[in-house]
């Protein structure tokens, strides 16, 4: 999909047009080769294009021919290559600002599209704006991880080994958006100096919050993920506890049962036995001693745990 989009100081209001003017926002979605060439026809180098469709780009910045081209991660796309973010390229010069990413992000870009009111021409703003959106969708997401992991470890002493599985996918998930915020906050902080992109003091001012902004994502997926390696410690301490506790109950089990498996044997060898066999007291005798001797080994190995 190719989209030109742009807006302006009387109408900020963005809205689709039929041909690329300047200042339009370019945006373009799992594009097809000729797509490709057309991106390629207005000054995106083809090796950066190459890797911002790559499922496997880290974040980073760069200038090249006029063109800063800043690529990040957006969270939770979930394709084949089973990571929960997707690379997209943010690629700006003085008359576009052009937008590449190898899935679909409608979910990402059309709320920005609906809430925005800015004038495409200013392209360092609008893309302090979408690096903003960006910033809250994976503040969403860590959010939405915090109130689930809260769900589901309200007693540890309850876990299952299912909760173990989904704390040790959010585990996986906090991990890949660390991947991607860590870079993504270092590209920021580079651009800041202004080399990469003109910046006003204005437009400084909301790239130092959202600096901040992603700092504060970073360190909540690190209490996230202390916060989940502490509950799976928990968890197989919970677990060793009730392992020991099982093995000792059998164990006194088996002790309890072994004088009166010993008695049992004894008395059931094919041998003459002392004392009067045809007693018709002798078999509850056996028994009695049996449960007395198994009752007070079992009361003693439990009392001393």
């Amino acid at each position: 999909m190719l989209q030109y989009l742009a807006s302006t100081k009387a109408d900020p209001v963005i809205t689709p047009r039929e041909r690329l003017i300047t200042g339009s926002w370019v945006r373009s979605e799992r594009p097809t080769d000729d797509e490709k060439k057309a991106l390629s026809d207005i000054g995106i180098d083809d090796d950066i294009l190459t890797d911002a469709l790559d499922p496997h780009e880290v974040p980073r910045v760069e200038t090249d021919d006029g063109w800063t081209y800043f690529i990040t991660r957006v969270p939770d796309i979930g394709d084949e290559f089973n990571d929960f973010t997707t690379p997209i390229m943010v690629a700006i010069s003085s008359d576009y600002l052009v937008t590449v990413s190898r899935d679909t992000l409608g979910r990402l870009w059309q709320p920005f599209i609906d809430k925005t009111r800015i004038n495409t021409r200013h392209q360092a703003t609008l893309f302090i704006g979408m690096m903003d959106m960006i910033a809250q969708s994976y503040q969403n997401r860590v959010s939405h991880i915090n109130r689930q992991t809260r769900a589901a470890t309200s007693d540890v002493r309850q876990l299952r080994s299912r909760d173990i599985g989904i704390l040790t996918e959010y585990e996986r998930k906090l991990n890949d958006y660390l991947d991607a915020l860590l870079p993504t906050n270092t590209a920021v902080e580079r651009m800041l100096g202004g080399r990469m992109l003109k910046l006003s003091e204005e437009d400084k001012d909301m790239v130092e919050n959202l600096s901040i902004d992603l700092e504060q994502v970073i360190a909540r997926c690190k209490s996230l993920l202390r916060t989940i390696t502490n509950l799976r410690d928990s968890y197989r301490a919970v677990m060793d506890t009730r392992l020991n506790e099982t093995i000792r109950l059998l164990t006194v089990i088996t002790l309890a049962l072994t004088i009166p498996t010993m008695l049992a044997g004894l008395f059931g060898m094919n041998v003459v036995l002392p004392g009067d066999e045809n007693s018709p007291l002798a078999f509850w005798m056996i028994v009695g001693v049996s449960l007395v001797s198994a009752g007070s080994l079992s009361l003693y190995f439990l009392r001393k745990r």
